[in-house]
């Protein structure tokens, strides 16, 4: 923005959600490109999560942005359970490194997996931008303070 225009809370929101839809864009991406996965949605017959639907990874990843006071304040990256597990390579009782420290476990035999950052690398490749994006808003609305300060007699 110029010396004399400041962004609007408006501006600022709209700025935020765009931030959010390209990481989520990039984090999509990134699920999609795994070879091994679901090839449609798998509903659970049995067991804790029994009647249950778990879907694709790209096609359940969205964001939630919570205001307060009308601006942006809380932005929430939402995706299925197993995301997690394919982040950190864990899964079926499958520790993170491959290797379990409990005896009855040493024994057993694990599928290999592999760690992937397929939403933590989106976010961390695009967080310095998000952090311009709040300080350039937070930065005009103390300027606009500051000169309201100036102009009372």
């Amino acid at each position: 923005m110029s010396n004399d225009t400041v962004i609007t809370q408006e501006q600022y929101n709209a700025a935020v959600k765009q931030w959010c839809d390209r990481v989520r864009a990039q984090a999509r991406a990134n699920a999609a490109a795994f070879s091994n996965g679901k090839s449609k949605p798998h509903t659970y017959i049995k067991g804790r999560y029994a009647g249950k639907t778990e879907y694709k990874l790209k096609d359940k990843t969205t964001y939630r942005i919570k205001y307060s006071s009308g601006d942006a304040d809380h932005v929430q990256f939402i995706m299925p359970v197993h995301g997690i597990f394919r982040e950190y390579g864990v899964g079926n009782g499958q520790p993170r490194n491959g290797k379990s420290s409990s005896t009855k476990r040493a024994q057993r035999t694990y599928i290999k997996r592999s760690m992937s950052d397929w939403i933590h690398s989106p976010i961390e490749k695009n967080i310095e931008q998000f952090g311009n994006i709040v300080a350039e808003y937070y930065g005009d609305k103390m300027l606009v303070c500051f000169r309201q300060l100036g102009a009372q007699p």
